[in-house]
Order: C-alpha cells, then sequence, then structure tokens
C-alpha cells in the first residue's frame, strides 16, 4: 500500500476545515510536516551519539487560521474532543492527551517570544503514534503555525530547539534531537547524518537516487506514548552508566555516554552493573554501527546498510532491551520476506513500527505477506495494523 498523496490530502483537509468551523471564509494556511525514520543511530541521540535520519512521505497536516482574541482552538481527526485555551494562560493541563503538545508548543515559544494571536485549526495524522515520530511531527506544525500568525521568524535550528524544549519541558519526554532535526532539514533522496553534539545536519544525498529499492513500513497496530512507556528510564539508565564511568576513569562532568572516550568504557565496563554494561554496550556499538552505515549509504551498498540495520535491532532488544513481543514478531516477519535487507524498530520500540529495506522488485510482494503473516499471529490488532511502502520526501513546509 503506498501513502496518499499529499496533494488530496490537503483539499480534503481544506473541506473539513470549511465544514468543522464555521465563520467567515478567511484563507486557509495549510502545514505539512513528514513523518522520519530513523535506519541507524536507534537510541542514542539523547547521549550525544551521531545518528541518521530521513523524511518520508507519511504527514502530519494543519489547515489553520489566526484567531484575534489570543485563543488556541483545535479539532483532531484522529482524535476526539476539543482542545481550546488563551495564550494569556495557558493551563496546566490541556484536556485530553493530543492537546498536551500544542500546548507544548505555545508554552515553549512563549519562553522568548510574545504571542498576540492564536491558532484556530484542523490537524490530521496519517500514522499517529506509529513510532515515526509523530509527536515531533505535530509539535512542529503547531510551532510553524503559531508563528507565522504572529510574524515571528524562525531558523532551522531556532525549531529544532523549540521543538526540544517543549518535548523534555512541557511534555515530559526525556529525548534528544533526531526527531525534530531530521524533520526540519529533510530532503528528498537523501539522509541526514545529524551530530548532535555540534549540533550539526548534513545531507547525504543518495547516489542510487532512490533507484532498486523502497522503504517498508509495517504499522504493528499498537499505538505508544513514550511518556508512558520505559523509554525515560532507559535515558536514565544510560546516563546512571555514563556517571559511573567519568568517577572510575576520573572525568568531571561525564553526564552522558557520549562523555565518555569508547577506551575508557572498554577499561571500566566490567565494574557497571550488568543492565547498565548493556545499555552502555548499546551506545557504543551503535554509535559504530553509525560510521559504517553512513560510507555503505554514500557508496551506495545497500546489502550492508540493510545488515547493520538488522544488527541495530538486534542490539536493542538484547543490549537496551526495549521493545514488545507484538513489535518483536513483525520484526522476524519483515526480515522473513526475500528481497528484504535489513530492518528494525522505529521510534522507542515499545508499539510503532518496523522500517525494513526491501529491494524494489520484491517490495509489493513483501508488503502484502508482511501484512498477511502479521495479521493472522496477533488478530486483536488486524483492522489497525497496515504496511505502507514509501518515499523519501522534503522537510517541514507550507503547502
Amino acid at each position: 500500500m503506498e501513502f496518499p498523496k499529499i496533494e488530496h490530502i490537503k483539499d480534503k483537509l481544506e473541506q473539513d476545515y470549511r465544514s468543522v468551523w464555521s465563520g467567515p471564509d478567511a484563507k486557509i494556511n495549510l502545514i505539512a510536516s513528514p513523518y522520519r525514520i530513523s535506519p541507524l543511530g536507534a537510541h542514542i541521540d539523547h547521549q550525544g551519539g551521531s545518528v541518521l535520519g530521513m523524511t518520508i512521505n507519511s504527514y502530519t497536516v494543519l489547515a489553520f487560521t489566526s484567531t484575534r482574541d489570543g485563543m488556541v482552538r483545535l479539532r483532531s481527526q484522529n482524535y476526539p474532543g476539543l482542545v481550546e485555551f488563551s495564550l494569556s494562560g495557558i493551563p496546566q493541563v490541556p484536556g485530553s492527551f493530543w492537546g498536551s503538545y500544542v500546548r507544548g508548543a505555545a508554552l515553549a515559544l512563549k519562553e522568548k517570544y510574545s504571542l498576540e494571536l492564536g491558532v484556530q485549526g484542523l490537524v490530521s495524522g496519517m500514522l499517529p503514534g506509529c513510532g515515526l515520530s509523530s509527536s515531533a511531527s505535530v509539535l512542529l506544525a503547531y510551532l510553524h503555525a503559531l508563528a507565522f500568525v504572529n510574524g515571528i521568524t524562525l531558523d532551522p535550528w531556532d525549531l529544532v530547539r523549540l521543538t526540544q524544549l517543549a518535548e523534555n519541558k512541557h511534555i515530559g519526554l526525556n529525548n534528544g534531537i533526531l526527531d525534530q532535526t531530521s524533520i526540519v532539514f529533510g530532503q528528498v533522496k537523501s539522509m541526514v547524518h545529524i551530530d548532535t553534539i555540534t549540533p550539526k545536519a548534513e545531507i547525504l544525498p543518495d547516489p542510487l537516487d532512490e533507484q532498486g529499492y523502497r522503504i517498508l513500513v509495517a504499522y504493528s497496530g499498537y499505538s505508544r506514548e513514550l511518556t508512558t512507556t520505559g523509554y525515560n528510564s532507559r535515558v536514565r539508565e544510560c546516563k546512571e552508566a555514563a556517571e559511573m564511568l567519568g568517577k572510575l576513569a576520573n572525568i568531571p562532568g561525564a553526564a552522558k555516554l557520549g562523555d565518555i572516550p569508547t577506551d575508557v568504557f572498554d577499561k571500566y565496563k566490567d565494574a557497571l552493573p550488568g543492565h547498565l554494561q548493556r545499555r552502555a554496550l548499546h551506545f557504543f556499538s551503535e554509535s559504530s554501527r553509525v560510521k559504517e552505515g553512513v560510507a555503505a549509504w554514500q557508496e551506495g551498498r545497500l546489502r550492508d546498510f540493510g545488515r547493520l540495520m538488522s544488527q541495530s535491532c538486534k542490539s536493542s532488544i538484547e543490549q537496551y532491551e526495549c521493545g514488545s513481543q507484538a513489535i518483536h514478531d513483525l520484526h522476524q516477519i519483515v526480515m522473513s520476506e526475500q528481497g528484504v535487507l535489513g530492518s528494525r524498530f522505529s521510534g522507542g520500540g515499545y508499539g510503532g513500527c518496523v522500517v525494513g529495506l526491501v529491494e524494489e522488485e520484491y517490495a509489493g510482494q513483501a508488503a502484502a505477506q508482511v501484512e498477511e503473516a502479521y495479521c493472522s499471529r496477533h488478530p486483536e490488532v488486524a483492522n489497525q495494523a497496515k504496511v505502507y511502502l514509501a518515499s523519501s520526501a522534503n522537510g517541514v513546509s507550507p503547502l
């Protein structure tokens, strides 16, 4: 199954907006904020590791107009209810979990900018909660909309920092900058190599011009909110490992695993408790895979790149110890199909998607058979689980 074309989504959302929000026939603005995959760099951006990201042709789309009374009024085509609050008195609790994202975006912007005008909008996500960073996608859509109506100019790194501020401080997710940086800097037929320390985003064009392979996105049917999974506890464990290694090696101020040289880890790893040693081992081995993966991508060595993806997934299961039985099953099913070069979980791995790299000639067959096999094994989500073939896309932008 292919994702719907963004032009069709745009036209329908404009019509739906006018049906949902009655009133003057104002000009409707639209923002398309894509989802992202991260073939390599699992769970290491929050520790200062470099990562790879790619935006795909699956989106959050926001249709909106400005409100002169400073009110935010939003409806969603994915979730019930109305989110409504004043920018002059943003509530502690927005009334629904999906409202926390626009609230977080508004609070982050208000720390630096004056917000006089609000937004009235209708938001639609193709695969919300799917493990393709729909949270960063929708946050960036809200940041764009609020900045636009208030005449605020934000450069790409402003958007990255504001999204992380909203997630870390106002939503409670202790993540890094992989998701938003991928979505801000994404380009069609390219990978983004992100140095999370500098920070820096390097565009790596596809030497194969997106020929000979497809991106398979297999949605498990199980959505997840990272704040309610083990995501934050894994981040905390990585920091504990870094602090212990820093004390053992007398490295003042070591707060994340990226502060620890590889040779220091090799020397002192046996002094770590078992679970912290595993978290650190995942970080250092995944960092090495990213470095090797950059070279494989630039040289068009898809088999090597796919092998690294599968090794990343194995380490996520065995060393980082994340995932659920459904996601593990889905990964195994994807890897059993002819033409699949590699795959790994996307997102935190507690639900959501498995992303695979598959040879083009086998892509349609693989997608159909993965969906059939997975739904047979997990009939409880057969109505929700879907398998798509995706393409690269440009980053967040107005339509």
